[in-house]
């Protein structure tokens, strides 16, 4: 078996035995195969990486000799001839760089720094490889800071001499210097800690001009406030880029753009909000992503293309964070309280369409998060307060310029020559204006143009072309010169399925394009659209998928206008996602509920298109179809989204609907329980009126937590659901009013009766989550009836079917339960203490009881009274469940209180309980 290692130097091996690989030279060509192990490298790419910018006349024979030389040491197989090019055939864990990114990918660090054996290729004279040398080494720093962050949570003394090592090799990165400050502290220095902070002001301020960013500044003032949460074993005082955030984990070579890095980093230290401006095409967004990894804060990418109204901008946010409206706040606040106690770095990529929108949103963060970045991009300012610009300019020419078009030709032509054709390459990029984007687009026809035919199509007429931008600056007209450029390089038929392609939203499949092409053979259209660059492919869980990049889109959605076709392919748009969403219905309810639930997510930016263009129109049919067949998602998985989706429906509803204002007032609820917002609903109720309709009394039972009205009234709900066709509406009801309120009023003989039909039918029919909520409820039914082992069996079985993301667990505070009655109390605090932290990530604070209970049992058993008082007395204000369990599962917990006196303090709401818990709970070992 052959294994090539890189890091140390390059090295092989075969069957277990090292074997010589050849000089430097032969070294580089082997380091250029395994770096791209399993793809072809052409000819000239070798060359150039070999020898650089200088190659001998006969540096193609001599890279051939090489790879001669190579077959001999490895086998005879190992090097495949491809074309004009090259490509190392070994297995995929052959190479050691390959199997240290594999790991870092799924996450397991410590196997990652394992294969590390040190500095990839030291000994190597290559220069062309030193910018993916200095990725491998990013990566490794970024895997050592995360591992160095575990160890000053579990072993501080040892972590104290690799970060004093490593800060010294590394000066200017703050995530290591964040380290050693908290583990100096930890270990009892704190004046070494606070010497360490000046050292590292020092070299920052020495070598790059700028001070320490605010989490440095905000870790000095806790070290000298002597603030207890640095005490904590598991405190993350700085974020790392590694597991956080949700940045691609690649993101590619980033050319042209160190200066421009170098600024970004400077202006993120001393400002709340950065905002890089330019034309589309620009680079802007490429930027902002490299920045934002470089930074080592756990960045999250905020995509804003996909929505047209500036007051969408809070619930996309709100959507990438998984943040849901609480109780008392609009989603901008939510979002606020969400961040506060977080260091992050929000990217916010494309708010020029909805600008308003991005910067209230912007100025709310940088007002009240003090150690949150924003990093947005733009094609104007966002026009707030603190707000720093950083203009990012087009790329020169004759330097990064052509090596970018270079670069993106090499990769759609395996013949073309960089050498041969230097100074057309340089025209071209200079007619282009260094535009990022023009040049991508250009160099992608030299498949089927040489670049001195591109010159030629680059001539005067083509700046006469100009776009309805909001800015006039000529590159700007260049880049969309260029896109209209390449879209007349297009046949008529590619031109065509082009323009219907703008209508969708978001990415969408090859079933999708062809619902809108409208009979056309679009398989071999779409490859021309994607070899053209005008057409991103891309793959996906269910398979290839596509989009267009917003600049192109708008292209595209402006000639679809110009025809006057715009109308009928959003009407064939809208078809498809009726067609689309009745498909993830049949999946929503039955055994396939989770590749349901990720389809809808993938489908939401065009579902919610669609609807927009529906409500605009005043069709209420159309928007009721697009929603009815996912509306029980606003309940499963807090698309709170629905509830807004609800109000509009309504609004466009005539009065004389009662069946469709009955139901859509029943979803409409949803928003109104997650925010607490009760009044807001009973005003909506007054305004549509029925609120003695069996659905509406069910559902503001279930809104005011009343058991005994919700079990009165839900068995009417379910037959009126069932009489409309809503089967599975009426079975969530079955479960979330029949048996939830035969449950809290303590009516357990009727539960146990009623929902093991329910448990025989879901766990045949499906959904898991209806199987995995009623064996739950027979699981409380029994616990509270007395029979432990009758729960620990139903709740184990709960836990143990497969749910969709973002479904709320109802087993985990009985996993706590479990180890705490096993005499496992640290692992019942951390089991307990993660299911809490999950209801606050994803504001499931309706079911904050049920953590509660646990919670109030175990510090009760433990002495804390106190803190099971303050609980406790947050418990007694839930409704019907809250008083049913203090009769019955923390009623010997109530007891000591009582008998302790202990007052409980002050008021909880469900989120300051649920954060009061978290806070014991990390205190506790």
């Amino acid at each position: 078996m052959v294994r090539i290692g890189l890091f140390g130097g390059v090295t092989a091996t075969v069957g277990g035995e090292t074997v010589d690989v050849g000089p430097a030279k032969c070294q580089t060509v082997l380091a250029v195969l395994a770096l791209s192990a399993g793809s072809v490298v052409p000819v000239p790419r070798l060359v150039e990486l070999v020898w650089g910018d200088d190659p001998p006349r006969t540096a193609e024979k001599t890279v051939q000799s090489y790879v001669v030389r190579l077959r001999k040491a490895l086998g005879p197989d190992s090097i495949v001839r491809t074309g004009a090019g090259y490509r190392l055939a070994v297995a995929a864990d052959a190479v050691d760089v390959a199997r240290f990114r594999r790991r870092l990918d799924v996450g397991d660090v410590q196997a990652a720094l394992a294969e590390w054996t040190g500095t990839p290729l030291a000994g190597l004279d290559a220069h062309a490889l030193t910018p993916m040398v200095d990725g491998l080494v990013e990566q490794w720093l970024g895997a050592v800071e995360a591992d160095l962050e575990r160890r000053v949570g579990t072993d501080v003394q040892a972590a104290v001499g690799p970060l004093t090592e490593l800060t010294a090799c590394h000066p200017l990165r703050e995530g290591l210097w964040a380290l050693l400050m908290t583990a100096l502290y930890r270990v009892g220095r704190q004046a070494d800690a606070l010497a360490a902070y000046q050292k590292a002001r020092r070299h920052l301020v020495e070598e790059l001009g700028i001070e320490p960013g605010p989490r440095l500044r905000d870790l000095e003032s806790l070290i000298l406030g002597h603030d207890e949460r640095l005490r904590g074993s598991g405190h993350r005082v700085l974020p790392l880029g590694d597991g956080a955030g949700n940045l691609p984990v690649r993101l590619g070579r980033l050319i042209g753009r160190d200066e421009d890095l170098g600024v970004v980093a400077g202006v993120l230290a001393e400002s709340p909000v950065v905002t890089l401006v330019g034309p589309g095409g620009i680079g802007k967004t490429r930027l902002a992503l490299a920045a934002a990894q470089m930074s080592g804060a756990a960045a999250w990418l905020v995509e804003l293309a996909d929505i047209a109204s500036p007051g969408d901008v809070p619930r996309v946010v709100a959507d990438t964070l998984e943040v849901e409206e609480s109780s008392g706040r609009t989603l901008t606040q939510s979002i606020v309280v969400a961040l506060r106690s977080r260091a992050a770095l929000l990217v916010l990529d494309n708010c020029e369409h909805v600008i308003d929108g991005a910067a209230e949103l912007a100025h709310a963060v940088a007002e009240r998060c003090p150690s949150v970045r924003v990093l947005a991009t733009s094609r104007e300012p966002l026009g707030i307060g603190g707000e720093q610009l950083v203009e990012v300019a087009p790329l020169d020419p004759a330097g990064p310029g052509a090596e970018l078009f270079n670069e993106r030709a090499r990769a759609v032509s395996l013949t073309f020559d960089p050498q041969a054709h230097r100074d057309d390459v340089e025209e071209i990029c200079r007619r282009l204006d260094g535009v990022p984007l023009a040049i991508e687009l250009a160099a992608a026809r030299t498949r089927s143009l040489a670049p001195p035919d591109l010159v030629a199509r680059l001539g005067a007429p083509l700046r006469l072309l100009t776009g309805g931008r909001r800015t006039s600056a000529e590159r700007h007209r260049t880049l969309r010169a260029t896109i209209d450029w390449s879209y007349d390089l297009l046949t008529r038929p590619q031109q065509v399925l082009f323009q219907r392609l703008s209508i969708f939203a978001g990415p969408f499949d090859l079933a999708a394009a062809g619902s809108v092409a409208a009979g056309a053979d679009i398989d071999d259209l779409l490859g021309d659209l994607v070899d053209k660059s005008m057409l991103v492919a891309e793959s996906g869980p269910f398979g290839r998928r596509f989009r267009l990049l917003e600049s192109i889109r708008e292209l595209a959605a402006e000639h679809l206008a110009e025809e006057g076709q715009t109308g009928l392919i959003a009407e064939r748009h809208a078809r498809w996602c009726r067609d689309s969403v009745a498909d993830i219905h049949r999946l929503l309810v039955g055994p396939a509920e989770i590749e349901g639930v990720a389809r809808l997510g993938q489908l939401w930016p065009n579902l919610r298109a669609a609807f927009d263009r529906a409500c605009a129109a005043g069709d209420r049919e159309a928007a009721d179809a697009l929603v009815r067949p996912v509306a029980a998602e606003v309940n499963l998985r807090k698309q709170s989204e629905i509830s807004d989706w609800a109000e509009r429906i309504l609004a466009i509803t005539p009065a004389d609907d009662e069946e469709q204002i009955v139901y859509w007032l029943a979803w409409a609820a949803y928003r109104a329980m997650q925010s607490g917002d009760h009044d807001g609903y009973e005003r909506l109720v007054r305004r549509h009126g029925r609120p003695d309709h069996p659905l509406i009394r069910y559902t503001r039972a279930y809104l005011y937590e009343d058991g005994e009205a919700q079990r009165e009234s839900a068995a009417e709900a379910v037959a009126w659901l069932r009489r409309i066709g809503e089967d599975h509406a009426a079975a969530l009801t079955e479960i979330a009013g029949v048996a939830s309120g035969l449950l809290s009023v303590g009516r357990f003989e009727e539960l146990d009766g009623f929902v093991p039909a329910l448990v025989d039918r879901y766990r045949v029919q499906g959904p898991p989550t209806f199987l995995c909520l009623s064996l739950a409820m027979l699981g409380y039914s029994a616990l509270l009836q007395g029979d432990a082992d009758r729960a620990d069996r139903f709740f184990d079985e709960s836990a143990s079917v497969a749910v969709p993301h973002r479904t709320v667990s109802v087993g985990k505070p009985m996993e706590a339960r479990s180890a705490f009655r096993r005499g496992d109390r640290p692992g019942a605090f951390r089991i307990l203490r993660s299911y809490v932290e999950e209801l606050l990530e994803t504001d499931y604070t309706d079911v904050a009881r049920i953590a509660a209970v646990e919670f109030v049992n175990m510090m009760a058993a433990i002495g804390r009274l106190r803190d099971a008082a303050r609980v406790l007395d947050y418990l007694a204000t839930t409704g019907d469940f809250g008083a049913l369990a203090l009769r019955t599962l923390v009623a010997d917990a109530a007891g000591q209180i009582a008998a302790g006196v202990v007052q409980p303090g002050q008021k909880f709401d469900a989120r300051q309980a649920l954060e009061y818990m978290r806070d014991v709970l990390a205190a506790l070992r």
